[in-house]
């Protein structure tokens, strides 16, 4: 493996994916350095409400469809793009992966905007801060994405129920955690590992034919990802066709393929990213 680009941070945990897992959830942010590769910064929220309020407008800067890339949404922008699609603040996105660079960007922007943080997004500041995550140049609120550290945040939640008052289904179990929690850490590495980034996007470049592309942009744009956005698409493709193991999320079906067509589809994966081999060792 190449070496990681940043090294675990003073005071912030080092757990491994399995730990990750297996810890009982405490009703608190928990914080960790992925051991594996530790320019992964995971956090694992208690729930997905109290995940969306901190991310839920970092998602609409980087990569919601119909939203601005170039300004954070109000929080009443926010509320009315969540009408406009069906989603709640809980519901918005079931995990979440972001590029260091991509993070600071959002932080850097909504202080241009002179827009105030929620207590949530506060609290993610500080975090970031003290993780090593946000360095300097993103509290001076650098807008210099190349000059920043190689670095990813992912955020997965706690099992909890279903809350039978909504019409969206805010269930997470033990298995849907763990399929967001492999489906976000692909993500991270796909942000981290340049072969690996390289070795994907030559996949859905060159290897998948344009039918299979479109699949997938349908697929995924019914999710509301921004489907002009090739690398997103790359990077998306990659997460569920191989990192995706509970079939309620994702199966050949969600494409309109037979299951044989799927499998084949991963062992040409396998053939074309051997990087990949890195990320299934863990």
């Amino acid at each position: 493996m190449t070496p990681p680009d940043a090294q675990p941070s003073s005071g912030v945990a080092v757990r491994r994916m399995e730990d990750l897992l297996n810890d009982t959830p405490d009703g608190t942010w928990r914080v960790a350095r992925l051991a594996e590769h530790p320019a992964i910064l995971v956090i694992e929220f208690p729930d997905l409400l109290t995940q969306g309020a901190a991310l839920n407008r970092l998602a609409a800067l980087i990569e919601k469809r119909g939203t601005p890339r170039d300004r954070v949404l109000t929080p009443e922008e926010l509320a009315l793009l969540m009408q406009k699609t069906g989603d709640s603040a809980a519901t918005f996105y079931q995990g979440h992966d972001y590029a260091g660079s991509s993070v600071i960007r959002f932080f850097a922007q909504i202080a241009r905007q002179g827009l105030p943080l929620n207590p949530d997004e506060e609290r993610l500041r500080t975090t970031l801060q003290n993780a090593g995550l946000l360095d300097s140049r993103a509290r001076a609120a650098s807008t210099d994405e190349a000059q920043a550290p190689s670095q990813a945040l992912i955020a997965f939640t706690a099992v909890q129920a279903d809350d039978p008052a909504t019409l969206a289904d805010e269930e997470v179990d033990a298995r849907r955690r763990e399929t967001v929690l492999r489906h976000e850490l692909s993500h991270g590495f796909f942000f981290t590992h340049k072969g690996y980034q390289k070795q994907v996007i030559g996949f859905w470049r060159d290897v998948l034919n344009e039918s299979q592309r479109r699949a997938f942009r349908i697929f995924l744009g019914d999710l509301e990802y921004d489907t002009s956005d090739e690398t997103l698409m790359a990077n998306e493709t990659q997460a569920f066709l191989m990192h995706t193991p509970d079939p309620r999320v994702f199966s050949g079906s969600h494409l309109g393929w037979p299951e044989h067509h799927l499998h084949d589809l991963r062992a040409k994966f396998r053939q074309h990213v051997p990087a990949l081999q890195i990320f299934s060792a863990w």
